[in-house]
């Protein structure tokens, strides 16, 4: 616990948000005891939910600005540090909270065009899922899990289109393309292939 209080002191400042996670299945009076015994300043969870990175405590991940593990291990390893202060170099003025222009919260929902719902396609299947984006007639979407898939908005059902026509403010047929862009297009989907 030592080294998470002094690395949040030391790099909070810098644009470090520090989360700690109570892992041995204590009871909410001793997290809330240990909290104030060390003075702590940052956040700290009961439980975790993921996949597992370690089976040994304590253990820290660092995450870039974008979201990404760029690091794991024990919070005095040397590399610790090193991957911290890497991963600052990408935080600028505005990404800092309180401060900047931007002022973004880091834990702020992700807007979508539209909220998590439950899709049917023209079948009659359906899923449930966010609409991120829309280009073309193809939709961005999102699960609850953060897979995204790229999906087809003509294979919806009429009521979903007209949704997504009135949150989009265009029309869901898809633009004429080049022969190229159908080819990148196809490519892409086989990647991403999600069918319901």
């Amino acid at each position: 616990m030592p080294h998470l209080v002094q690395m949040d002191r030391k790099y909070s400042k810098k644009g470090m948000v520090l989360i700690g996670a109570e892992v041995q299945g204590s009871a909410p009076d001793a997290i809330e005891k240990a909290v104030d015994d060390h003075k702590l300043k940052f956040t700290v969870t009961k439980g975790v939910s993921g996949p597992s990175l370690s089976n040994g405590i304590p253990h820290m991940a660092v995450f870039g600005v974008d979201g990404n593990l760029v690091y794991h291990g024990h919070p005095s390893n040397p590399e610790t540090e090193k991957a911290i202060k890497t991963a600052l170099k990408d935080v600028t003025e505005g990404d800092l909270s309180g401060s900047g222009d931007s002022g973004a919260d880091p834990f702020a929902r992700p807007k979508y065009l539209v909220d998590e719902r439950t899709w049917t396609n023209a079948d009659g299947r359906k899923l449930v899922a966010s609409l991120i984006s829309l280009k073309g007639g193809k939709g961005k979407f999102r699960f609850k899990n953060g897979r995204e898939f790229d999906y087809d908005i003509s294979k919806l059902s009429a009521d979903d289109q007209k949704l997504i026509q009135s949150k989009s403010g265009s029309e869901t047929e898809t633009e004429t393309e080049t022969e190229t862009e159908k080819e990148e297009e196809e490519e892409e989907e086989k990647e991403n292939r999600f069918d319901f």
